[in-house]
């Protein structure tokens, strides 16, 4: 096939969970089909990045990206507007005129068989490419973040706010994955969820996964009684997660073991979050190789209250042969099970308590890295999910098809 990827920056393997999902799912697609990737450019890391994609065998194609929110003056100014616009905020605040029409270039000037959006968000670039069949592989129900948003926030304007764009995405996502001919979400979860809030049954599950043999490359070396937690700190979700435990959590181990220490490892976390450093608290920012400080966690901890999808930071630390301990919402949409591979805890006396009696059991903290392992290797390799999106590809133009067909004989009729 000759495929069309539209998507924002361009995947990197030591970047988000997004891109590091993106990378591992199409890298090997792309030794069999044509990929043109359509994304933004930047100049700091993307350069590196083109030459990465160009040697795993895809065709770069880039825009250079401008900020429509550069000020904190121009992000009022672009905010106030967009309550009042159709769009979402975060779908309007990140469309470019620019690269609208490096689209229509594109599908004027190629013969492409499929068109792929590899974020919901982009979603509203489609109608530039009509005519294509269009698959989306989606990485949350977007909307639900937002949902979840509301209810962890004390501050009744961000609240609002909230509310407004959580009501926004749920109609922006309905609408559009009703108009599209295939999607994927990450777990069984989620296309419950979509099947029961939008009525749609043109979806699909190609889970998240993770890549198990790199993580045999270097060996464990947990430091006693260090948490540890993986992210990129630019995400909201990731902030909150860090700031609730650090607050609400955090005093009540250290009362029980004053000696435990907290390593945040994730880029550019903000000056909100950096101002709780201390001692006992330590934020890595960008990191060269992920698993050197990874792996010196005795156990990771995955407190999210805003998340969706499913999170790759629990496979990677199962994969690191790490125990988690995590809130129920941040497991969501894995195969994994409390007491077997996980710890689960949803208030921060319990989450306290059940990470103080991980810190003090080793043999209880070797089973729950033999079972995690164990369940990565079985379902979670990226090998074994991969091939799923050349199969939802094939769906997709098979339902482009099918549609089209019924429509030219609706019309001869």
């Amino acid at each position: 096939m000759n495929i069309l990827v539209l998507d924002e920056w361009l995947p990197s393997m030591e970047n988000s969970g997004k891109s590091i999902r993106t990378f591992q799912l199409l890298a090997p697609l792309a030794k069999k089909h044509r990929i043109t990737y359509l994304a933004h450019l930047d100049g700091s890391t993307q350069p590196e990045n083109v030459r990465k994609m160009e040697d795993a065998g895809f065709e770069v194609v880039c825009v250079p990206r401008k900020m429509p929110y550069a000020t904190p003056t121009a992000m009022l100014l672009g905010i106030v507007p967009a309550l009042f616009d159709a769009y979402p905020i975060s779908v309007r605040r990140h469309f470019s005129l620019d690269y609208a029409a490096k689209i229509m270039e594109l599908v004027r000037t190629r013969s492409f068989d499929l068109v792929l959006v590899e974020w919901t968000h982009y979603g509203v670039y489609g109608k530039f490419a009509q005519g294509l069949p269009q698959f989306a592989c989606t990485h949350n129900v977007e909307y639900l973040s937002w949902t979840r948003f509301v209810k962890a926030t004390p501050n009744p304007i961000k609240k609002l706010l909230g509310i407004h764009e959580g009501y926004k995405l749920k109609n922006f996502e309905k609408n559009y994955y009703g108009e599209i001919d295939y999607f994927s979400v990450v777990s069984e979860d989620d296309r419950r969820l979509v099947q029961k809030e939008f009525g749609l049954d043109n979806v699909c599950v190609v889970p998240n996964g993770v890549a198990i043999a790199p993580y045999d490359e270097i060996p464990n070396a947990p430091v006693p009684d260090r948490l540890v937690y993986c992210g990129s700190m630019d995400a909201f979700i990731n902030q909150d997660a860090v700031a609730y435990f650090v607050k609400e959590i955090f005093p009540l181990i250290l009362k029980r073991k004053p000696n435990t220490t907290f390593t945040i490892i994730g880029r550019d976390p903000p000056e909100s979050l950096l101002k709780l450093a201390n001692e006992k608290i330590r934020f890595t920012g960008r990191v060269p190789d992920i698993r050197v400080p990874l792996k010196e966690g005795t156990v990771e901890v995955v407190p999210l209250r805003i998340a969706g999808g499913s999170r790759l930071k629990i496979l990677e630390a199962f994969a690191a042969k790490i125990p988690v301990l995590s809130t129920t919402i941040g497991a969501e949409g894995l195969d994994c099970r409390d007491g077997n591979e996980i710890v689960l805890a949803d208030t921060p006396e319990d989450f306290a308590k059940k990470c103080v009696e991980l810190l003090d059991a080793p043999d209880r903290r070797g089973s729950l890295v033999e079972a995690g392992r164990k369940l990565v290797d079985e379902q979670y390799d990226w090998s074994r999910i991969s091939p799923l999106v050349e199969q939802a590809w094939d769906e997709t133009v098979s339902r482009f098809q099918t549609k089209r067909k019924s429509i030219e004989s609706g019309s001869e009729s």
